[in-house]
């Protein structure tokens, strides 16, 4: 199963995340932005050492996922942690969805991870989170 990937959107990028659950799903969506952002992974070393809670409420899963992908960037600008995966869970309580757990990731070296896209923020452009299939897909386009 592909876990994410990123698509061209005129002079933006897309990104999609793949999963079983909606969380593995938006966990996977960091995938696709870390690939953007550094420029080298070493998958098989990834230190996630470094863990920030996470709290983010809307009315919809599209609202909250572009909530979720710019709280995210705006960790790694000011904290510099370059984040892999969320773990947590996402809940409909009334009127509202909850996503709530961590963010977890390691600290953020040019020299390691190189330097890819910066990226401005998420938008609402192709914004979607949705089942098909029996498959969690959550997307948006990210400026860049």
């Amino acid at each position: 199963m592909i876990k994410f990937e990123t698509f061209e959107h005129g002079a933006d990028i897309g990104i999609r995340g793949y999963g079983k659950t909606i969380s593995e799903a938006f966990s996977n969506t960091l995938k696709a932005i870390t690939v953007l952002i550094a420029e080298k992974i070493d998958w098989e070393n990834v230190n996630l050492e470094k863990k920030i809670p996470i709290k983010i409420e809307a009315e919809l899963l599209d609202e909250l996922l572009v909530m979720f992908i710019n709280k995210v960037l705006t960790l790694f600008y000011i904290e510099k942690i370059l984040f892999f995966e969320f773990r947590g869970k996402i809940e409909k309580k009334k009127d509202k969805y909850i996503l709530e757990g961590e963010v977890l990731g390691e600290k953020y070296f040019t020299e390691k991870f190189g330097c890819g896209v910066e990226i401005k923020g998420a938008t609402f452009t192709m914004a979607e989170v949705k089942k098909e299939k029996g498959l969690w897909i959550a997307q948006c386009v990210v400026d860049v």
